[in-house]
């Protein structure tokens, strides 16, 4: 059981590293996608998507990526992160 939950975290975080690393727009959307269909999300639903993407990839390269996007989601700018 324990490697099987291992097994889905290690496949969470290649799609992550692939997503990323795409080098072409068709390349990123198709990571993307791959990546929310493994994680079992949906990005139509926008208003949680965020939150739901943060607690299911818990991955050190997604966490300084979540830790830039959070730093300029609180600027005065975006009504620091109630823009949305």
């Amino acid at each position: 059981m324990e490697e099987s939950k291992n097994e889905k975290v290690n496949q969470a975080h290649v799609l992550f590293d692939r997503f990323v690393q795409a080098s072409t727009c068709k390349g990123t959307l198709k990571a993307f996608q791959e990546l929310c269909d493994y994680l079992e999300l949906k990005p139509k639903d926008y208003r949680s998507f965020y939150h739901k993407l943060k607690s299911k990839l818990n991955y050190w390269k997604a966490k300084a990526l979540w830790a830039k996007l959070d730093k300029r989601g609180s600027h005065k700018d975006y009504k620091k992160g109630k823009a949305c």
